[in-house]
């Protein structure tokens, strides 16, 4: 139960991770710096009995526009995970640590803008690495992604893909390495005809995630590893040029995981964004 507990830990960091860096956040701008946090609620209440969990992740992003086709991002999540046993109150706990922190580097290298438009293709590279808190790995882990962005006001479409290739951490624990995917649409509902502030848009997004089984000293966790799969519908509000909040609720449609695992069952995303 306790490596179950700790993959269960660890799983909501990387779609956090995943996350800050989405494809709708990976903004870019030149000589500027964009702080960017959100919290994240995710319930676990099926696939292993007499457990609860919530995981409450609360990812910072410092995003510096360094020139005018590279951002740097440095993200530190900051964790909550409350277990709950509804038959034995004393198994109860809650544990809150920093998790592992990442850097990430974006290159554009296509870039097309047209009025009230434009064309963006990136890769991008990152790594992990451990913090020592409660929740980390103890590993450095890589990480390469490749994002597509198209707006043609009022219309908006995102898509990426995100591979991240792990490494052995503490007491011999590698977690399987992870593919993530997003596509994402977003449409400007306010104001009606024209660009400009406040604005409220539209999104609909699907996040997939698919890892392998994570290994102990060499060996394969039979309960380890899946699929996941989200329909996350949202919104966005900017109520001036530099500041913008969003929400959203991701609905687990797809949860193809191998054997005995907490499963999710809901989710809620509250975020902010502020340019400077």
């Amino acid at each position: 139960m306790a490596i179950t507990l700790a993959a269960l830990g660890l799983c909501p960091l990387a779609t956090a991770e995943a996350q800050i860096v989405a494809p709708a956040g990976r903004t870019l701008f030149n000589k500027n710096v964009m702080v960017r946090s959100f919290v994240r609620i995710d319930n676990f209440a099926e696939g292993v009995p007499d457990r609860r969990v919530r995981v409450i992740a609360n990812p910072y992003a410092v995003v510096w526009g360094a020139y005018p086709n590279l951002n740097l991002t440095f993200v530190a999540p900051l964790v909550t995970l409350q277990s709950r046993d509804p038959n034995d109150p004393a198994q109860d706990f809650t544990t809150t640590s920093f998790a592992d922190s990442a850097v990430f580097a974006r290159y554009d290298l296509l870039r097309h803008n047209v009025p009230r438009g434009y064309t963006r293709l990136a890769p991008e590279v990152g790594i992990k690495v451990p913090s020592g808190g409660a929740f980390s790995t103890g590993s450095t882990d890589w990480i390469g992604a490749l994002i597509f962005s198209h707006w043609r006001d009022p219309h908006a479409f995102f898509a990426d893909a995100q591979f991240t290739f792990t490494t052995t951490g503490d007491a011999g624990l590698r977690l399987g390495n992870r593919w993530n995917y997003d596509l994402a649409y977003l449409y400007r509902l306010l104001p009606w005809r024209e660009l400009g502030v406040p604005a409220l848009f539209l999104v609909f997004e699907m996040n997939g995630e698919h890892v392998r089984r994570a290994r102990l000293d060499g060996a394969s966790l039979a309960a380890t590893g899946g699929n996941l799969l989200f329909l996350s519908p949202g919104l966005e509000f900017q109520p001036t040029s530099r500041l913008l909040l969003e929400f959203a609720s991701p609905i687990p449609v797809g949860r193809d995981l191998n054997g005995a695992q907490l499963r999710p069952t809901s989710s809620y995303i509250f975020g902010v964004r502020w340019l400077f």
